[in-house]
């Protein structure tokens, strides 16, 4: 995820630094090879590869995938500009509609390759050779009827949650994504792509500054990370309540991803067919409280009306659907904003200052734990006492409060592409607001660098840890510091959006009206 953070210097190389003339094509084509070369490296090392090293090296392989569509990003909004302003999305959607395709093929390869016994019962060893390990970590996750069948040979046998009885190793895995790759070069040195000539550096930065400090600019990049911050906090006691009411497993879960996505898919491609010129505002009201109307059909869950783990998937699957709503609007008011010959940087930009506050939402997610002692481990929440059900219902009230607060923001987003065109020909600036942009982003994305690289490099350590987005490493860990910083964020949030949407109104500046937020 960290590279997703850094977009930002990705878009600086593809505008900035034309290869042979070429902004975008030769930019695709290295960063899907150095992805493959990484992955045929990892596939080398065969399938005994340590997990943290694992996680390292798809990390390093996704630096080429971020590069390769940071320029694609830009060479998707040089055609966008091309549409004629009514038809203008199309492009966009039909991108985003091919990426959820190939998201879900990735994700039946996995539900197909990881839904056997090394990736979903804990101490499985599939050489009888090979003792089964004493680790008390590892026995605890076992599943107490193997080890009552099976005291001394439990590492042997299938667990429940496991669907088949083979597994896609690592190498197979990476070669599998290296094929797809080197399969799609030839159609990407088949891009038609103008020659331009480079720009001097200090004079693209200088220009590019002065296009930040325009409010069309800083204040849709206000709009994502306030938006995405206070949307993205989610019931952090969901995830292992499903596993111990519903029996949730792997399988299932993978089924309901690719669910997500393909519903993804086809809200796009609903918008891009019915509503390219429908208010972006009215669009991420009307999907905001369908999503909470799903996320409440929880609460049926919550207090055992009915426990069934295909009822979650439903209710989960249809809340992504109109999460699509949200997710188009805010993203295509980025292709009117962003100025020709820095297509890639500026929409890299916003896109980064959305990606970075991510970590944020976890934060905020797993503090919340904190007022809810019953729900602080999945072996509490298997008690499913009427207090833990209290309390969890509660902590969903408060996540779903959270998500509708961020509609606060909706007057910082501009209603269509008219609108945002008519915002940057005003050419209202404020250095101030570009500052202030500016350090936002850079303050965000370093504290998202600090969680990944800590997280992964350091997991057994610090992973856990409160300040990070953990749940804490230990009952005696302070949670001082993690509600200082959630305290901080939402001070962000709702102040930033308060000073540039209603302060004004109190001022006597601009009237109130509901139609602020249509």
């Amino acid at each position: 995820m960290v590279f997703w953070s850094y977009k930002i210097f990705f878009g600086f190389l593809s505008d900035c630094f034309p290869i042979l003339g070429y902004k975008r094509k030769p930019y695709i084509v290295i960063g899907w090879l150095f992805c493959a070369s990484v992955l045929i490296v990892l596939a080398k090392e065969g399938n005994d590869v340590d997990p943290s090293h694992m996680v390292m090296m798809f990390a390093t392989a996704n630096a080429g995938y971020v590069m390769a569509d940071v320029a694609a990003d830009g060479f998707m909004v040089w055609v966008a500009h091309r549409e004629p302003i009514e038809k203008r999305g199309k492009m966009q959607t039909l991108v985003y509609s091919m990426n959820k395709l190939g998201q879900i093929a990735i994700n039946v390869l996995i539900l197909l390759g990881f839904s056997g016994p090394l990736m979903n019962c804990a101490g499985y060893e599939p050489d009888p050779r090979v003792p089964c390990t004493d680790s008390p970590q590892v026995i605890k996750r076992v599943e107490k009827h193997l080890l009552e069948q099976s005291p001394t040979e439990w590492c042997y046998e299938l667990c429940n949650a496991s669907t088949f009885d083979w597994d896609l190793s690592i190498p197979e895995f990476a070669l599998s994504i290296c094929f797809v790759i080197a399969a799609s070069i030839p159609l990407y040195l088949r891009l038609k792509e103008d020659k331009v000539k480079a720009d001097r550096r200090g004079q693209f930065l200088y220009s590019f500054w002065k296009q930040l400090q325009r409010r069309a600019a800083w204040q849709v990049i206000l709009y994502g990370m306030i938006s995405h911050i206070t949307f993205g906090v989610m019931n952090a006691a969901k995830m292992p309540a499903n596993y111990v009411w519903l029996e949730l497993h792997t399988f299932q879960h993978q089924i309901m991803v690719i669910f997500e996505k393909f519903f993804f898919f086809v809200g796009l491609n609903l918008v891009r067919r019915y509503a390219l010129n429908v208010s972006w505002r009215r669009q991420v009201l009307f999907g905001s409280f369908l999503v909470m109307v799903f996320n409440s059909l929880y609460f049926i869950i919550i207090f055992d009306v009915w426990r069934n783990s295909w009822f979650y998937i439903f209710t989960d699957v249809s809340a992504m659907f109109m999460y699509t709503l949200n997710f188009l609007a805010s993203h295509a008011c980025m292709v009117e904003v962003a100025e020709p010959g820095y297509e890639a940087i500026t929409y890299s930009l916003i896109t980064t200052a959305s990606n970075a506050v991510t970590p944020l939402s976890a934060v905020i997610s797993y503090q919340l734990l904190a007022f809810f002692p019953s729900l602080n481990d999945q072996e509490s929440i298997a008690t499913d006492t009427p207090e833990v059900r209290r309390e969890f219902a509660t902590l969903h009230i408060w996540v779903i409060v959270i998500n509708l607060s961020s509609l606060m923001s909706l007057p910082l987003l501009p209603r269509q592409k008219k609108e945002t065109r008519e915002l940057v020909a005003k050419g209202e600036k404020s250095t101030a607001g570009g500052l202030y942009v500016v350090l936002s982003a850079f303050i965000f994305l370093l504290y998202s660098t600090v969680v990944t690289v800590v997280t992964v490099k350091y997991h057994d350590v610090y992973g856990c840890a409160k300040i990070l987005g953990g749940g804490g490493c230990s009952e005696e860990e302070s949670s001082v510091m993690a509600v200082i910083l959630v305290g901080a964020i939402l001070f962000y949030c709702y102040g930033t959006n308060f000073y540039l949407s209603f302060w004004p109104i109190l001022k006597g500046e601009r009237r109130f009206s509901w139609q602020m937020f249509l």
